[in-house]
């Protein structure tokens, strides 16, 4: 897999390598309406969502979704009783995705098709894809791949 950024018409894609991160999540099912409705109460919970990155890992074969976002100094003691769980770091292949809301969330599933082609025999299927939520109007897309060593 080549680390030079490629350019697609979703976004441009490149190769970029995470460090583990602890953090606050809660698993719901992997599907589309419940994953919906779970969003909003998620994010609600916080007392703000200044400087928090809100994630949605999916594992391989798991019925689940995990919303998640990296633990803040000010989550000292988990207040608000979330799962404790980590980010999982190393390399991924993303895709960044900008546009309006609401329909930027429709190019998601696209942009996962693309990025599991290009990644196809490097994928590394015991790490989670995510769904990086930078800010509105702007989605990163991650499909980890094996670490070159």
């Amino acid at each position: 897999m080549t680390s030079s950024p490629m350019v697609h018409e979703l976004g441009r894609i490149d190769v970029v390598a995470l460090e583990d991160r602890p953090a606050l999540s809660r698993d719901v099912p992997l599907d589309l309406n419940e994953v919906q409705t779970a969003w909003p109460a998620f994010e609600g919970a916080f007392d703000s969502l200044q400087g928090r990155r809100m994630m949605g890992l999916i594992f391989g074969g798991d019925a689940v979704y995990r919303l998640a976002t990296a633990r803040l100094d000010r989550d000292v003691g988990n207040a608000l009783g979330l799962d404790e769980s980590i980010i999982p770091g190393g390399d991924y292949l993303r895709l960044r995705l900008r546009g309006e809301v609401p329909g930027l969330y429709c190019q998601i599933e696209a942009a996962f098709d693309v990025l599991f082609t290009l990644a196809h025999h490097d994928h590394d299927h015991e790490r989670p894809h995510i769904e990086s939520y930078r800010r509105e109007g702007e989605i990163d897309c991650l499909v980890p791949i094996q670490t070159e060593g």
